[in-house]
């Protein structure tokens, strides 16, 4: 895989992926929402409830912005969260000096400063994310702050988030005072296949790639949500590993190529990395053959991603493949196409799948009825060339 390959899909969708790359879709929409209506409520208390990479940490980091433009917000991890981890990390983010490191004094600091913003401003806000992985010491100090008020107003305003569980966590008994303030709860759901879709470009374009729709065809992104259930998280990892995938695949295909030879001497080497190709002895076709033999417009190479196929564009002496005359065919590896004294070679040709082989034939059809739109523009561009020269 190529360093800008890898670079692009990292800061897409990897570890340096820019924390200001959001793509929001209608859950995550949904769920700041509710996280802002039930902070504004008395009770303020909300639980976020979504799998492991569901985006509930994305979320809360975005609701983290908002709430401390009027209120002091402390964001915890709640992974094997202790009591003494808790009030540290709720003093340190509301920049409570700390005088003693002695825990009864830590914990009459912290009272001290929720009573007081309380009264005078907002009350303060509490994030624990993961908060289903906390210790149960660290739910019990969270059960005590939440029974802790000022003047009749609760002193903290909380949000939680976890897994499914989480609502079953907050009505164990150890957990009343918090059960008391009745919680709103909201799951997250995943992505749609049109929103996984938008997901996937938009990163990529953000992240400095190009192409997306090449990247991230329909088909592509449909099997990514298929992978990772429309989970942010999982479909993360699934579009690294398709981009690098990709990659291995495009740096080891080798580009089909043409190969014209004159009487046995070559003459011209072109490689097939444009969708179409007019053959044919008029300067404005795409490979000139200087034949009398050959048409002004003779054949066709169509080039599709897993075939080539050559079309005869009802030329006056026809078109031969391996000494056969051919109307239309899907050319294989080495093929050798006779044009009067001239000698085309066809090299690296992928391979022909069944699928690919059906719509082609389809599309040969069509490329016949727009054949004489072909010449039409082809004239035009000769009629333009004579008037400027």
């Amino acid at each position: 895989m190529s360093a800008d390959r890898s670079s692009i899909g990292s800061k897409a969708f990897g570890e340096h992926a820019s924390p200001g790359l959001i793509v929001a879709y209608q859950s995550h929409q949904d769920a700041l929402r509710f996280l802002s209506s039930a902070l504004g409520q008395a009770n303020g208390v909300a639980l976020l409830q979504g799998p492991t990479g569901s985006g509930k940490t994305t979320i809360i980091n975005e609701q983290l912005g908002w709430s401390s433009r009027d209120a002091a917000v402390a964001l915890v991890d709640g992974v094997h969260l202790t009591p003494r981890g808790l009030v540290t990390g709720m003093l340190s983010q509301f920049d409570v000096p700390i005088v003693s490191q002695e825990d009864e004094q830590l914990l009459q600091t912290l009272n001290n400063f929720l009573a007081q913003q309380t009264r005078t401003e907002r009350a303060p806000v509490l994030i624990i994310d993961n908060a289903d992985r906390a210790t149960s010491s660290a739910l019990r100090l969270l059960n005590w702050l939440a029974a802790l008020d000022a003047r009749g107003n609760y002193a903290l305003r909380i949000v939680l988030t976890g897994r499914e569980r989480l609502s079953a966590l907050v009505r164990n008994d150890s957990m009343r005072s918090l059960a008391r303030r009745y919680p709103a709860a909201y799951t997250l759901n995943p992505m749609s296949a049109q929103e996984t879709m938008i997901y996937l470009r938009t990163r990529l374009i953000a992240a400095g790639g190009e192409s997306s729709e090449k990247v991230f065809p329909i088909d592509v992104c449909d099997k990514l949500r298929e992978l990772s259930r429309g989970w942010p998280g999982a479909l993360n990892e699934r579009a690294i590993e398709a981009m690098e995938r990709r990659a291995e695949l495009k740096s080891a295909r080798r580009i089909p190529r043409v190969i014209v030879t004159r009487d046995g001497e070559t003459v011209a080497e072109v490689e097939l990395t444009k969708r179409q190709y007019v053959i044919g002895r008029t300067d404005l076709a795409d490979i000139v053959i200087d034949d009398g033999y050959v048409s002004k417009m003779h054949a066709m190479l169509k080039v599709y991603s897993n075939a080539i196929a050559l079309l005869d564009l009802n030329s006056t002496n026809g078109t031969t493949v391996n000494s056969t005359i051919v109307q239309k065919t899907i050319l294989r590896n080495n093929d050798i196409i006779a044009l009067g004294r001239y000698r085309l070679k066809i090299e690296n040709v992928p391979a022909l799948s069944v699928e690919m082989d059906e719509k082609i034939k389809a599309a040969d059809t069509i490329t016949m009825q727009h054949l004489d739109d072909l010449r039409r523009s082809r004239a035009r561009r000769t009629v333009t060339a004579l008037k400027h020269k």
